[in-house]
């Protein structure tokens, strides 16, 4: 049997006649796996969903289908794994597969052994409607010698239902026969009674939504949901209102969705949303909602028989009132379904290998940038290395971990990384000069110019380069060549401060810059210095005013930044010094002064100094 896998929604269109065929000929299959269904939830799904489609060899048509999707999980030792969820959960009161009956035994089995391959560490098996051989079939292909199931029962215990346990009424062929087969003489009494006065009075009517009322009466419906559910819901309210909201308007849309709603004069009482499924000729209650301040008749009776007897009128021959098994949907002549709720899970609780599911990687990039950039750098780096154990060929994730082990000094490390995306993107200028900068910090200048000049030789404007190349070559000792790079970094891009300011100290070391622009270098140097500083680069700020002093001893922004610098590096002796020489240069400069006092307040440094000449 081969699988083929369906990941967007042009494919999923143009499986429409196959998918149709196949639920039609499956006894099996509901609502909720149809075509028309899934058309409406699918688009709105967030994260990846795929479709299982399984196929004969040599065959035209595809036999199953299993709609799925699969979600990125944090682990709480770090590193991620992936959980598989049937494509309905959260909005389907069922899920499952559909098959063809006569391929069952090779179908179901193939659709399974395809999801045992795949990488994940659970597989939520939530709301499961199919047979007990269907389930054997599936189940069977994950032995307890690799995988642990732990089957779950739905019981919402603030009232003691299970969500397991459906209720259905299986519908006769006139509602007079439903009323007299299905009903007790005590129901059947109170839905004639309470029907006949919704009937009669003018007060109390039933309308029907239609295309000028979809809108308002799904928001009645969501209203009155709220007022008896919403709090319960607590942080997950708005979402769930927003869900239903999409799913119903959509369902109408597409000629899905019957929606009664109860009046009492211009009141609405009650709404009862219930989805219709032609071929089952079956109708779902999905949604319900009521004033629980209105009196009697309820208006949630009214409205569920009211629905059957459409049903019934109209050809149908199941009412199923889904999931939970609330008393009072016995009260309806039902019979009882049961629903299949499983946790699969691998032995370690880890994906096999370690390895994510290759469609939720661009999630675990952000989520391992999301801890590099709040210095998390551990976590950080285990998953970027999961994400590079799945795929070696991540550019970015390989960028990423080579940047931050670059940024805590593992610059062995970092060099081994960014020589490896070099060779997988050549073209990027950000990893040669990633790998440039790795090799100059560990003083391999020579590999470290060659990186540079490869660089160049793909992007010959880019300044940037040529400067770092001009560094590393001053570094290595050849210093005209350094002098040559500075200035083709300035004719680039004029105004290149750190180009400017390298060119002259290596002029000026060399004893080769006229004495008269010292003051000007001086005062570029002190402007590098004060940028280095402000950005947290105090020891490149520290050089960059020290060069300045060399060639202007007196310059007092120079003595003022060297001063601030200090201080931020917690140099307490030094910064008082720079402050004392911005002081014996400038007597006036209130800022030194302040500092000047509030590290070394003295008999030589009065408080009335900072008060001198206002």
């Amino acid at each position: 049997m081969q699988i083929r896998v369906i990941d967007n929604l042009q494919a999923f269109a143009e499986l429409r006649a196959e998918w149709d065929r196949v639920y039609d000929n499956d006894p099996d299959a509901h609502f909720f796996l149809s075509w028309t269904w899934l058309s409406q939830w699918l688009p709105v799904l967030t994260g990846s969903w795929f479709i299982l489609a399984a196929k004969p060899p040599g065959a035209e048509h595809h036999v199953a289908f299993l709609p799925l999707r699969v979600r990125l999980r944090e682990r709480k030792q770090g590193g991620f794994h992936n959980e598989i969820y049937m494509a309905g959960n959260y909005q389907a009161d069922y899920t499952g597969f559909i098959c063809m009956p006569e391929f069952d035994k090779l179908a179901i089995p193939a659709l399974a052994k395809y999801v045992g391959k795949s990488p994940w560490a659970r597989v939520n098996l939530d709301n499961i409607r199919t047979t007990d051989e269907r389930l054997r079939l599936f189940l069977n292909h994950f032995p307890d010698t690799k995988f642990v199931i732990k089957r779950q029962e739905r019981i919402n215990k603030p009232e003691n239902i299970n969500n397991c346990i459906c209720p259905l009424v299986t519908l006769p062929d006139n509602w007079e026969t439903y009323l007299n087969n299905n009903l007790g003489s005590e129901t059947r009494r109170t839905v004639k009674r309470f029907m006949k006065r919704v009937g009669e009075t003018g007060d109390l009517r039933i309308t029907h939504a239609d295309a000028t009322t979809i809108e308002r009466d799904v928001k009645i419906l969501l209203r009155l949901w709220t007022v008896q559910w919403g709090k319960r819901k607590g942080d997950r309210l708005q979402t769930i209102l927003r869900s239903n909201f999409q799913a119903l308007t959509r369902a109408f849309a597409g000629g899905s969705l019957f929606l009664p709603i109860m009046w009492n004069g211009d009141t609405p009482v009650g709404a009862q949303a219930t989805f219709i499924d032609p071929a089952k000729r079956s109708l779902l209650a999905f949604m319900g909602g009521r004033d629980e301040t209105f009196g009697k008749p309820s208006p949630g009776i009214v409205l569920h028989a009211h629905s059957i007897q459409y049903a019934i009128e109209n050809g149908f021959t199941t009412y199923d009132f889904l999931r939970g098994n609330e008393a009072y949907k016995y009260s309806f002549g039902v019979q009882e379904r049961r629903i299949f709720c499983a946790i699969l899970s691998t032995k370690n609780g880890r994906n096999p290998g370690d390895k994510l599911d290759t469609r939720t990687i661009p999630e675990a990039l952000e989520r391992a940038t999301r801890l590099h950039k709040s210095g998390h750098f551990a976590r950080a780096e285990q998953a970027y290395r999961q994400i590079i154990e799945t795929d070696p060929k991540c550019e970015d994730a390989l960028y990423r971990l080579g940047q931050l082990k670059a940024s805590t000094g593992s610059h062995g490390t970092a060099k081994r990384i960014f020589k490896s995306l070099v060779a997988i993107k050549p073209d990027s200028e950000k990893a040669w000069l990633r790998l440039g900068h790795s090799l100059e910090a560990r003083r391999r200048f020579s590999e470290a110019a060659d990186a540079y000049r490869e660089v160049i030789t793909r992007h010959p404007n880019l300044a940037l380069a040529h400067n770092k190349l001009g560094n590393v070559l001053f570094k290595a000792g050849h210093y005209e060549e350094a002098i040559n790079a500075f200035e083709k970094a300035v004719s680039l891009q004029p105004g290149y401060l750190e180009a400017e300011v390298s060119k002259a100290n290596t002029l000026h070391m060399l004893g080769r810059l006229p004495r008269e622009t010292q003051p000007h270098y001086a005062a570029l140097n002190a402007k590098l210095g004060d940028k280095f500083r402000e950005a947290g680069a105090v020891a490149f700020a520290v050089h960059c005013y020290q060069q300045a002093l060399k060639m202007h001893p007196e310059l007092v922004v120079a003595h003022y930044g060297l001063g601030l610098a200090f201080h931020m590096q917690r140099e307490t002796e030094k910064a008082v010094q720079s402050y004392r020489h911005v002081v014996a240069l400038d007597p006036h400069h209130r800022d030194a002064m302040a500092r000047l006092f509030e590290l070394a307040p003295s008999p030589a440094h009065p408080v009335s100094v900072l008060h001198a000449n206002p």
